[in-house]
């Protein structure tokens, strides 16, 4: 039930806003992978948009579900995997890996043990691109800007998410992986200030 939740609220127009920062940074033609890649609405997008090559993971099967009604007959793959597990590709396979609303809810540990094995599978000069929510602004702003037809949801969004992204963004939590690991860092304020995106690059 909450698959099929989840994948009616990534038809939305604020949704294709939350989005449109990640479709911006990926090139036509290039490799990707998606870690928690829900019910697949970026892969649709980018493989008809801009024929990437996807792989999308998901823990659940419900999820992938929902993608395989969104990708169908697209040329997208979608992988089922266990909590925990290693990616299952070989080293140097991706140009870009994208994790969109996944690392905030995770443990420290855990998540830079998957920024790990997500920068083994990354090509020599690739990219791993993470969206998260702000947890920032208040339910005025969200109103200002969001208050609409078929955007109610976003105020959903923003309350489930506000409290462990308020404290991912305090935290700065990949600036510190990338200051132990010798890897560049960018960061820009996307949605009004309810997202962000957050780049990491290997050299």
């Amino acid at each position: 039930m909450f698959a099929q939740f989840f994948s009616n609220i990534q038809e939305t127009k604020w949704y294709a806003q939350f989005l449109a920062p990640v479709m911006d940074q990926i090139p036509v033609n290039s490799s990707l992978l998606d870690i928690g890649t829900g019910s697949g609405k970026m892969l649709e997008l980018l493989a008809k948009n801009k024929s990437v090559k996807c792989v999308g993971l998901d823990t659940s099967q419900e999820m992938l579900d929902e993608a395989k009604k969104k990708t169908n007959g697209l040329p997208i793959e979608l992988i089922k995997i266990n909590p925990n597990d290693s990616l299952p590709f070989t080293d140097d396979q991706f140009d870009f890996v994208t994790i969109c609303s996944v690392l905030f809810h995770m443990k420290k540990a855990d998540a830079f043990s998957m920024l790990d094995d997500s920068i083994r599978v990354l090509k020599k000069n690739g990219r791993i691109i993470i969206l998260t929510p702000t947890g920032k602004g208040g339910i005025f702003k969200l109103a200002r800007h969001f208050l609409g037809l078929g955007n109610k949801s976003i105020f959903v969004w923003y309350k489930a998410t506000k409290k462990n992204a308020k404290k991912w963004t305090t935290n700065q939590i990949l600036k510190e992986y990338c200051e132990s690991n010798g890897l560049s860092y960018s960061h820009q304020i996307t949605l009004h200030g309810f997202a962000q995106l957050e780049i990491i690059s290997k050299s």
